[in-house]
């Protein structure tokens, strides 16, 4: 297996879509709450805005080579300002969340929020990794972390200045500390409950914050690409 990662096209839109449904949505942790929830992964709203994520060449695939080039990972990145932050928070209280995924929205909103990594950091634009995936048949190869180094590299290139991630997981949290972000803020999921005094999201264990990741990029360590076998 030949496995590289490189910039992800519009082209890729559909593939990358249903990997996200198949690879994503069925194994964060958040989405693992009990209960029946209905999702819908893919409108277009959403389709749009993947799209745009991809037009500003900040997302990547990583693709099995030895397969037809099949898509294997995943990382929807993009281009943050503070009125973005502004903008997605407005949205939110727009309404009063119902279905578990409207909290989980309205939850990830919030900690992005508070996180003032902005103003923590002096910056005022960053590359937010917005959903990073992996196939389910391919985890703890490396492979995510591949994903990350390539897109941390990608940013420092494009003279942005930070990069932000929010995990929702431990496991995520722990990767991206390793490639040296720090923690700018998390939030307890039990102490998120609705009006009722009821705790929402109910991730298994070991999951039990969220943690808002950030690392200057230009004060990151190197990386030797090789090792990677990543192109543009």
């Amino acid at each position: 297996m030949t496995t590289i990662v490189r910039e992800m096209k519009v082209d890729d839109i559909d593939e990358a879509s249903l990997f996200i449904r198949d690879h994503f949505y069925g194994h964060e942790p958040l989405m693992q709450t009990p209960g029946e929830h209905p999702l819908i992964y893919d409108d277009p709203k959403r389709r749009e805005y993947r799209l745009s994520l991809i037009r500003q060449g900040t997302s990547l695939v990583a693709v099995d080579q030895s397969k037809g080039d099949r898509i294997v990972g995943v990382a929807f990145a993009g281009i943050m300002h503070p009125s973005d932050l502004e903008q997605n928070w407005s949205e939110v209280n727009e309404r009063k969340p119902k279905l578990l995924i409207e909290h989980i929205h309205y939850f990830l909103c919030n900690i992005k929020k508070h996180a003032q990594f902005f103003e923590h950091y002096d910056v005022t634009d960053a590359l937010y990794l917005k959903t990073l995936a992996v196939d389910s048949t391919m985890r703890r190869q490396g492979l995510a972390r591949r994903l990350v180094v390539t897109l941390m590299e990608l940013g420092r290139t494009r003279g942005i200045p930070l990069m932000v991630a929010t995990c929702t997981g431990a496991y995520s949290t722990r990767l991206m500390a390793s490639l040296g972000m720090e923690c700018v803020h998390s939030e307890l999921y039990a102490d998120f409950k609705d009006e009722d005094g009821n705790v929402v999201i109910q991730p298994p264990e070991p999951h039990t914050e969220a943690s808002v990741m950030a690392i200057k990029l230009q004060d990151m360590p190197s990386y030797n690409p090789g090792l990677y076998k990543t192109f543009f």
